[in-house]
């Protein structure tokens, strides 16, 4: 029986042996544990930070049950539920719907307390209504619609 030279030692420099150990931490690794900070946790993609939870709690019994709202990079949020039940779909989701937020009305947000936020929220949802106005989440060419709020 021959013993494979390959299966023993890298035949091409940078290949490693399956029986490779592990490498120990460079200088460039990031540390398995970071610094406990008093600062909040970063807001990342999808979760929704307080602001955006206080337009999303205003809006929500204006869209199915079952949507979801996630926050972009740059601060819209974006709302998309599953049609994958209704006989009618083409796709498995619906055309979504971008919220893009005024920056004085995002400050504002910040600056008040949360009761404050629902009631600043609500007073924009007539301008959320008329903007889903003619909206399908049908489309034969799902394209996001997109409402300025603010």
């Amino acid at each position: 029986m021959e013993v494979n030279p390959a299966a023993v030692s890298p035949d091409r420099p940078g290949k490693t042996s399956v029986w490779t150990a592990f490498r120990h931490a460079g200088k460039y690794d990031a540390p398995e544990s970071q610094p406990s900070t008093t600062q909040p946790p970063h807001v990342g993609i999808g979760s929704l930070d307080n602001v955006r939870t206080a337009f999303w709690q205003s809006y929500r019994h204006l869209f199915p049950p079952h949507s979801l709202a996630a926050q972009t990079a740059n601060g819209s949020v974006v709302i998309s539920w599953s049609v994958m039940d209704d006989p009618n779909a083409k796709y498995p989701y619906a055309a979504p719907v971008m919220l893009r937020f005024d920056e004085n009305l995002v400050d504002l947000m910040w600056k008040s307390d949360a009761r404050h936020r629902i009631r600043i929220a609500a007073k924009h949802e007539a301008t959320l209504r008329e903007g889903l106005r003619g909206y399908d989440p049908f489309a034969r060419f799902p394209n996001a619609r997109v409402v300025v709020i603010g």
